[in-house]
């Protein structure tokens, strides 16, 4: 964490030496939306390509499930997510994100599973998978603006809620009479650094790109994560835009809890499309 307040010193006073005064008497009513609005809140859609990997000993005695692997957890289901940004002054941006990744299937074990003192054995029924939820939000401040352009950068956090479960019928020594779900979480918050940058060659098109990174340990977890979309957005009226990215969203995290000690791996990309309120 003192790396990270270091990090927004120099980023602070940095950026107070690069804002381009000059251009600031520029005009705002010819500029591009996304440059002058105070408000954008988006509604859309992420199709993702997933890879989801848990290493928990208290789940597995430490051996490291591969989700999309072992139980063929690879599809491409619409997940939806909201945003909001508010440039809360000239200079200073606020925004939040949420998405929703949960996903579970059934499926015939093709191996067994120890789980909390169980065997799901092969051939065994079950309805298995993961849960996750994430929200994002930031504080950034301009660095470089002008007619055309803007770039900022600023502090960040990453909460998210993810863990597996399984549940379905559980064959200990034979018999097949048990039920039992085992369910585990973990909610962690990531600290980041964020970046964006929008370049805007007309009032109606806009491209941009965001980057967030984090590398640090905080308390109980220790990781990386990747947060990184470029966009393509085009004002359709004078209130509303419609945006199509392409997201890839990395976390590697290794947890030290007492009810779970290891590691959580997890990787989305793909392309969203969404509908932003401009005001």
């Amino acid at each position: 964490m003192n790396k990270l307040f270091l990090y927004f010193i120099l980023f602070f006073i940095l950026s107070n030496q690069c804002v381009l005064s000059q251009e600031e008497l520029l005009n705002d009513s010819i500029k591009n939306p996304i440059l002058t609005n105070k408000y954008h809140i988006g509604v859309g859609f992420f199709i993702p390509t997933q890879r989801i990997k848990f290493s928990v000993d208290a789940f597995s005695d430490g051996d490291l499930i591969e989700f999309d692997e072992a139980f063929d957890f690879k599809n491409n289901t619409a997940r939806p997510q909201f945003s909001f940004d508010w440039r809360i002054a000239k200079n200073w941006k606020l925004a939040a994100e949420y998405f929703n990744a949960s996903y579970s299937k059934k499926a015939v074990l093709e191996n067994d599973i120890e789980a909390g003192g169980f065997t799901f054995e092969n051939g065994t029924y079950v309805k298995i998978g993961y849960k996750l939820k994430l929200y994002r939000t930031f504080i950034g401040r301009t660095i470089s603006s002008g007619l055309k352009h803007e770039l900022g950068g600023g502090l960040g956090f990453h909460f998210f809620t993810v863990g597996p479960f399984i549940e379905g019928n559980v064959i200990v020594n034979g018999n097949d009479y048990e039920f039992k779900n085992v369910n585990l979480s973990v909610t962690a918050p990531l600290p980041n650094i964020a970046l964006w940058y929008y370049f805007v060659p007309t009032e109606k098109w806009a491209f941009t790109v965001r980057l967030d990174w984090f590398g640090l340990s905080v308390n109980e977890y220790s990781g990386y994560l990747w947060d990184f979309g470029p966009s393509v957005r085009y004002q359709i009226i004078k209130n509303m835009v419609i945006a199509i990215d392409y997201r890839y969203f990395k976390v590697n995290l290794d947890v030290n809890k007492d009810y779970w000690n290891g590691n959580v791996n997890f990787t989305f990309s793909g392309p969203t499309i969404t509908l932003i309120g401009n005001f």
